[in-house]
Order: structure tokens, then sequence, then C-alpha cells
């Protein structure tokens, strides 16, 4: 209803915590069961025995799994229409409530002449139709309060939200200032060119590389992957594309009577787990842990170009369109620790399920913690002018507004850059009761990544400041960004200005 104003209050609720005592934000979730943010993750569990709910982000090992209440968000909102519009309010997403706290029609901030409607709205109301009330209609139904004054319907609403992670309170241009994001869309479209030729190129001799090492050495199943110069070449392409990773490592303990090895060796362990943010996610990783394994939906292989790069890294397919989905997302995993030998290509996994706004971690699905394997943990942090955390909804002036993917492409093509820091731990070596049961052991190794990723969004907001060259480099892109949105909004505005003056100067003669 484009044409009704609405209002937005904020509060959050979390029964038995305050949201600020875990980190999470105080925003709404809107999202449906079953939503398609799971782009290279593992399918979400429909057995509530698979979802942990645990909060707590301490070190220590537990030996049981601990369910926290879920999280909920409220909003009191108001929606406005005038005599002349039709008023609709809903219907929502599934799991959202709708109460009507209040209604009334009349001239606006004067009591004397509204009309209480509160009554006929609850009864109309319905939570698969919503409520519609047409308009011209408002005289009729609940008679005119002041005559020849003009009139509105308001109605002042509640909705609860179970899922506020999946609403994201970044920035997006709008309006006008989209215009500002066509210029950099543009400069991206020819750096883009450049950058597939050079990824190409790169395929094309980590291909040939890998055949001849393969040759020379049957046991050695090199890659494209375990190309060098593929691997620049799709860094490269990253680059072109404006999203520059950073990554840190943290020292892995020596093991007594065994090899050491170096942190920047992503190879130690069977599989690689980390936080799951946007569809970037699986690009960033691929790049920076040079082409581990990934599930995705089946289909994938046959998609031109990502199609081969996929097959030749590994892609394990999965269809999510099975009922069965789940016991073979397990099973490819449980097959790929069963073939997996320390040097070989890890299978990288995101445990959450879904995207989610990046202010906290969601509980993780058992799937990554059947096999009773160590791990090698890594969190994520997105550090740019505009987040792209891949969400349902997005929060922006206090209204709550749906996020199609087209919309979010735009976006991240009319950003210069896309930072992202990520920090990968030590291998984590699960106990024979982590083994034996996954639950705990992925509510244990939740509490380790949770307590890094809080972490990690500190030091990312304590480095904020221009104190080093990348973060000069991101003050210098929004600069150029506002300044671009900024010029093209001044410009239309003046037009527009200039074109109404016109229209005013003719109306007077």
């Amino acid at each position: 209803l484009s044409s009704c104003t609405v209002q937005t209050h904020i509060e959050s609720l979390h029964f038995g915590r305050c949201l600020a005592s875990c980190g999470c934000s105080t925003t709404v979730g809107l999202m449906a069961e079953g939503s398609h943010h799971d782009f290279l993750g593992l399918q979400q569990a429909e057995d509530p025995e698979e979802l942990l709910q645990s909060q707590d982000l301490g070190h220590e090992r537990s030996t049981k799994c601990s369910r926290d209440p879920p999280e909920v968000a409220v909003w009191n909102q108001q929606l406005e229409a005038h005599e002349y519009q039709q008023l609709q309010l809903g219907p929502f997403e599934a799991g959202v409530t709708c109460e009507i706290l209040k209604a009334w029609y009349g001239v606006p901030n004067d009591p004397r002449r509204q009309m209480d409607a509160t009554l006929h709205c609850r009864n109309q109301w319905s939570t698969s139709n919503g409520l519609t009330l047409k308009a011209y209609g408002y005289n009729k139904l609940f008679g005119d309060p002041s005559p020849l004054r003009p009139k509105k319907m308001v109605v002042e609403y509640r909705l609860t939200f179970p899922k506020p992670w999946d609403v994201a309170t970044t920035r997006y241009a709008s309006g006008v200032s989209r215009v500002g994001l066509y210029p950099i869309i543009a400069a991206k479209a020819l750096t883009n060119v450049v950058g597939m030729t050079l990824a190409a190129g790169g395929y094309a001799v980590g291909k040939v590389s890998a055949s001849v090492r393969n040759s020379l050495d049957p046991d050695a199943k090199q890659g494209v992957a375990d190309s060098d110069i593929f691997q620049m070449a799709f860094g490269t392409w990253l680059r072109c594309n404006g999203i520059v990773p950073s990554v840190t490592y943290d020292p892995v303990p020596p093991v007594p009577g065994t090899e050491a090895f170096k942190p920047e060796d992503v190879k130690q362990t069977p599989i690689i787990l980390c936080n799951h943010t946007c569809y970037l996610d699986g690009m960033v990783l691929a790049s920076v842990f040079h082409g581990p394994k990934i599930i995705a939906m089946k289909g994938t292989l046959n998609v031109p170009v990502i199609g081969l790069f996929a097959q030749d890294i590994g892609v394990i397919e999965v269809d999510r369109a099975d009922p069965k989905s789940r016991a073979a997302t397990i099973k490819a995993i449980e097959d790929h620790v069963a073939n997996w030998k320390p040097g070989r290509q890890p299978l990288l996994l995101f445990p959450e399920g879904t995207t989610s706004n990046g202010q906290g971690l969601l509980e993780f699905r058992k799937g990554a913690f059947v096999p009773g394997v160590p791990v090698r943990p890594a969190v994520l942090c997105y550090t740019g002018s505009w987040d792209p955390a891949n969400t349902s909804y997005r929060e922006t002036d206090g209204k709550i507004q749906a996020i199609e993917d087209t919309e979010w492409a735009e976006q991240f093509l009319g950003h210069m850059m896309h930072s992202v820091q990520i920090r990968v731990l030590p291998p984590y070596v699960p106990s024979e009761e982590e083994k034996a049961d996954p639950l705990v052991f992925a509510s244990n190794v939740r509490k380790v990544m949770g307590e890094a990723h809080a972490e990690l969004r500190k030091e990312v907001e304590l480095k904020g400041r221009p104190t080093t060259i990348q973060a000069i480099a991101q003050k210098g892109v929004d600069l150029v960004e506002d300044v671009t949105s900024g010029v093209t909004s001044g410009l239309t505005s003046l037009v527009k200005h200039t074109r109404d003056g016109e229209l005013a100067v003719i109306g007077t003669q």
C-alpha cells in the first residue's frame, strides 16, 4: 500500500534474558519457515531436536545440550489511509502474529472528531486475508465525524516476530539516491570483463598444470583449486568486484608426538566450519581456503562455466526437493570424511544452515558433527559501508521492508568495496562424549565460534578509525559513494524544483 503511511516503533523482548546480553541486535525477523536463504549450507532442520538454542559463549565444554527459550521481537506500528484510499493490513508471513490495539476514523489531532473503529477492525481481521477497508466506505461504516474536513483511517497494531535475526539494519540506497549506484555498476561491468578474463585464463592454466602433476604422480590427485595461478586469478576477479578479504590465523597448539602444522594449512581437518551471512561467503571462503569442497543444490554442475569449476573442486550435489535430502546430506558428509586424508581438500560447511544479519550465531544443525571428526572453525564479518547480509527484510528509518534478490544484487554492484574480516581458529578435536553425541559436539563448537565472532566484531568496530591503509581506502570509498549519491540526488531535486516552478508560473498566467 504505497499511498499509506506507516509509522514504526520497535521494542525487543527476550524471554529469560535481555537481547543485549547475548550480543544480538534489537531488530525484527519476518521470515517464513523454509526460507530460501540456505545457499551452500545444510538444509534447515525440521526436527526440533536438531535445533540448538544455547546462547552461552563460554569456552568450557558442556555435557548437556542446553536450550534457551526462543527470541522474539515486537513492533508497534501505525497504518494510515486517507478517506479516499483503501486500507490494507496484512496478511503476514507464517509465524508472525498481529494484534490490533486501537483503530479510529476522523480528523487527525482532534479526538472530538474521531470515531472509534477498534471493535470493527478486530472482528474483520483474518489471519489468512488480513484487514481490508475499501476507499470511500469509511463514512458508511463509522459515520461522518466532521463533514467537509479531510479525514483519515488509522489502525494501531502490534506484530510479534519469531526470528529477529532475519532483518538487516544496513543502509540501502533508495529513491533518487539509487542513481548514484549506476556509475559504480558501470565501472564494475568493465572491471568484471578483465577479472573474468583473468579467471578463465587461470582456470585453463590450472587445468593443464593439474593434469601434468597427476600424470607424473597418480597419487597426487591435484585439481584446479590447487593451482597457485588459478587461485591468484580467482582472487583478482573477486577484487575486481570490490571483494577484499583479510584473514588471520590463530596459532595451532603443538600436539606431542605429531607433526607440526602451519596455522595457514587448512587441510589439517576434513571439515571447515564458518558462520553464514550472505551469498558471497562461498566465493570468499573458496578463494581464501584454496577451493575446498562444498555441498550445493542438485543441478549446480550443469550451470555453464560455473559447473566446470564446481566439478573440478569436487562440489557435492544434494537434491533438496527430495524429502530424504537431509539424510542424503549427512551421507555425503560421511562419505567425504571416510575418503579424506591429511593434505587433501576439506569440506566447507555452514552449520547454521541459513543466512542471517551476521550480528550473532544461529543454532547449529547436527549434520557436520555426525561423523565425530576434528573440525576447523572460522568466523567472518563484513566491514564495508554496505553490509551484504542476505535477510528477508531490512529496517530503515524505523520501517521494515522486504528485500528482493534483485535489490540485493543492485546494492552489491552499486557499492565499490566489500571488505571482509576472517578469523580462522585452531582445529577443534572432539572428546569421546562429543563423538557419541553430535548435539553436544555442535553446542560446544558453537560456543567457541560464538566467542570468536563476538571478539572479531568488536575488533572491527575498534578498527573503524582510519589507522590502516585498508581503513583509509574504505573511508575514501565511502566518501566517493556519498558524494556521488549527493550530487545525483541534488541534480534530480534541482530539475524537479525547476519544473515545478515553471508549472507554477504557467498556472498564474
